[in-house]
């Protein structure tokens, strides 16, 4: 809970605070602008809220900057900080003399807020949880008539979907929520698609146009397949009895070509290796007498033999022959090495079947896109119909079930202070939308007796950390109503804040319970801050302070 709040421009320097009802009492005479509603809005920033700089240019513009120092206890342990109007962004943590020790940002002090109230909810903000409950003049959510409303521009929506967050149970529709706009998103993206002609625009009657299409498409394919099976086993047949005779000329060819080959390098060898014929004779010679002039040996044999121009004449022949013979053999190969290639492209390379194959498989690829795209479409708006659908009922199980509770509440909170029969309001929930009847709804008073009344309930019925509630709520309800109310804030442990004035009139029990709850007595002579500027201008219009 809120212990003490300290500003060195406050005229009580510090003010404390206890649990339960805390009461910012005015004078006897109802004085004005003398700070009472400004202290609940000092509470409201401390509590990390915004209206103080908002609503409140006053204060700052007359005081100048200044800062705030505090104090919570939850559970055994105290924790004090400081925050400013010149930056109120920042929180500093601060040690038992208000020395600064760390920074937090507004959010991590909210969120250590959160904590420190044991607040559980997980769809809502610290914030969001406390904003209408807060009302203090000049925030914008004291009309009788939308206590839901933070402020008056909210819209009717937020503050259904605001309601079950405080009352937790938006679990299972924010489930459904993310469910429907993860589909909300694949259908726009598809959308987005067919808009810039990425995909194809298929309705009805092209969807119905590719089933036929892709009927016909698969029938062609499953005949070529079946023909392309015969035709290839044909051709592998012919191919391989072709294959192994071609084989077996290759392999004779090639065998001839190296016995050609051979003795063609043999002659060669012996025609270059010497113009003359050496006899065996010779051989032996050169042996014993490697200087001896092997050319004037040949001529001398020559000169003694005509037999060996004939040899040479034969071997010049011989190489005439087998060089004709192996070109001849040369031909042959590469004759049977085109056969061999031809034969294998007649089956690895059926070009016009292959064509047609492929044409065929990418139009029935085509309008299989196209239908599964249409067909995507489709499931996907049926997915988002009914995820819609689940979430409508879903949603109005859920605020049957709060508003039932809360109508039972406000009537045995009416009942419990004002005595049975009293008539107490209804809050009628819709999925994005609510009213709040008041029966005597021409009664301003009987209206901010609802108020109150709806207030209460929910401080009863949910982890609302603390209410707040200004004068000007009290100033239209009867004495005697407002003698009955104000004791039953006393009922709750949690802190809630109530600024009044003219106690005694309430009665001198009231009054007196009164100033013992109350925080701060201030009147046309104590005022909240040092300082009095009230002379300075003029009051806003209706204003309560």
């Amino acid at each position: 809970m809120l212990t003490e709040i300290y500003c060195d421009r406050f005229r009580q320097k510090t003010i404390s605070f206890h649990s339960g009802l805390n009461v910012v009492l005015g004078d006897e005479n109802g004085t004005n602008s003398i700070g009472k509603s400004t202290l609940l809005m000092v509470v409201d920033f401390v509590l990390g809220g915004q209206s103080l700089i908002e609503h409140n240019g006053d204060v700052v513009s007359e005081l100048g900057e200044h800062d705030y120092r505090f104090s919570f206890q939850f559970g055994r342990e105290t924790f004090r900080f400081q925050r400013g109007t010149a930056d109120s962004a920042t929180v500093y943590v601060c040690d038992e003399v208000y020395g600064i020790v760390s920074v937090k940002t507004i959010e991590e002090y909210r969120s250590f807020l959160m904590a420190g109230f044991r607040i559980t909810l997980e769809d809502i903000s610290f914030r969001a949880l406390l904003g209408p409950y807060f009302r203090v003049w000049g925030r914008g959510n004291d009309d009788a008539r939308f206590p839901l409303h933070a402020f008056k521009a909210q819209p009717p929506r937020e503050c259904v979907n605001n309601l079950i967050k405080t009352f937790g149970l938006f679990g299972s529709i924010r489930d459904l929520q993310v469910s429907l706009a993860e589909k909300e998103k694949e259908s726009g993206a598809l959308r987005n698609a067919v808009a810039t002609s990425i995909l194809p625009k298929v309705g009805k009657k092209e969807h119905a146009k590719n089933l036929v299409s892709i009927d016909a498409l698969e029938q062609q394919l499953d005949a070529i397949r079946s023909n392309l099976a015969l035709y290839a086993t044909s051709i592998a047949d012919i191919v391989n009895r072709e294959m192994v005779e071609q084989k077996q000329r290759r392999d004779g060819l090639l065998e001839t070509r190296s016995r050609v080959e051979a003795s063609l390098r043999r002659v060669r060898r012996n025609l270059e290796s010497n113009r003359h014929i050496k006899s065996a004779h010779f051989d032996g010679l050169t042996h014993y007498f490697p200087e001896v002039n092997q050319n004037r040996l040949a001529e001398v044999e020559e000169f003694h033999s005509e037999v060996a121009k004939l040899l040479r004449a034969e071997l010049c022949d011989s190489e005439r022959s087998l060089s004709d013979q192996l070109i001849e053999v040369d031909g042959d190969i590469a004759e049977v090495d085109s056969t061999i290639s031809e034969a294998l492209r007649s089956v690895n390379e059926p070009t016009a079947v292959l064509d047609r194959v492929v044409g065929l498989s990418n139009s029935l690829q085509a309008a299989k896109d196209q239908n599964r795209f249409y067909e995507l479409g489709l499931a996907l708006r049926e997915s988002i119909a009914k995820l819609k659908s689940f979430l409508s009922e879903e949603k109005v199980r859920v605020i049957q079930r709060i508003e039932e509770s809360l109508n039972d509440g406000m009537r045995a909170t009416a009942s419990a202070i004002f005595g049975e029969g009293r008539k107490s309001p209804r809050l009628t929930l819709r999925e994005a939308s609510y009213t709040f009847d008041v029966h005597e709804d021409t009664d301003t008073g009987a209206a901010f007796v609802a108020l109150i009344l709806f207030d209460l309930t929910m401080f009863d019925e949910t982890q609302l950390p603390v209410i707040a509630h200004d004068s000007l709520i009290f100033k239209n309800i009867e004495n005697d109503s407002v003698s009955k109310l104000i004791r039953f804030y006393a009922e709750f442990d949690k802190q809630s804040f109530v600024a009044i004035d003219e106690a005694e009139k309430y009665g001198p029990d009231t009054a007196e319970f009164l100033r013992g709850c109350s925080v701060v007595l201030l009147s046309d002579d104590a005022l909240l801050y040092d300082t009095d500027w009230r002379s300075k201008s003029e009051l806003s219009p209706g204003r309560i302070d």
